[in-house]
């Protein structure tokens, strides 16, 4: 049965993960609308930089700070 850890927190850098990850699927969006490969792949640089956070919010011991 699956069963939610509830004692883990969002981290230092939720609000800026959110705000990259909108930017990212702006980008992407409006590269999809006006067939602009370049805007495309700015929105995958983008959205991988968002990714790139995630290993910044670890503490030393390996664990979430």
């Amino acid at each position: 049965m699956f069963r939610p850890v509830r004692d883990r927190q969002a981290g230092p850098f939720l609000e800026w993960k959110v705000r990259i990850f909108v930017t990212g699927a702006v980008l992407g969006l409006a590269g999809i609308f006006l067939d602009e490969r370049w805007m495309v792949g700015a929105a995958i640089v983008v959205l991988v930089l968002g990714m790139a956070i995630r290993f910044l919010s670890h503490g030393p011991d390996g664990g979430a700070s």
